[in-house]
């Protein structure tokens, strides 16, 4: 399997794609303690304002804050606002 995903990893620097993409991984985007934004995810497992469990290829990604908010939504990008206190993958 690693050998597939060298190959992946190649053809995406040589098409000047995001590797994300072409790999199918999660990019996780964070800045500061103010904000997060995860791109590639495959759906919310659970949202208050202390917790965001996100769906994705590699596992789930836990946010944890305060006053966590949903900023943006859509099929494959999520962006959380609030007091950014961890980012975890499980």
């Amino acid at each position: 399997m690693p050998r597939v995903q060298n190959v992946k990893r190649r053809f995406a620097r040589l098409m000047d794609l995001p590797s994300e993409t072409v790999m199918n991984t999660a990019l996780i985007t964070v800045v500061g303690s103010m904000e997060v934004t995860i791109t590639n995810h495959r759906g919310l497992l659970e949202y208050t304002t202390s917790v965001v469990r996100v769906n994705s290829p590699q596992g789930t990604i836990v946010v944890s804050g305060k006053g966590l908010v949903i900023e943006y939504l859509s099929s494959d990008e999520l962006k959380l606002g609030g007091k950014i206190t961890g980012v975890n993958l499980q």
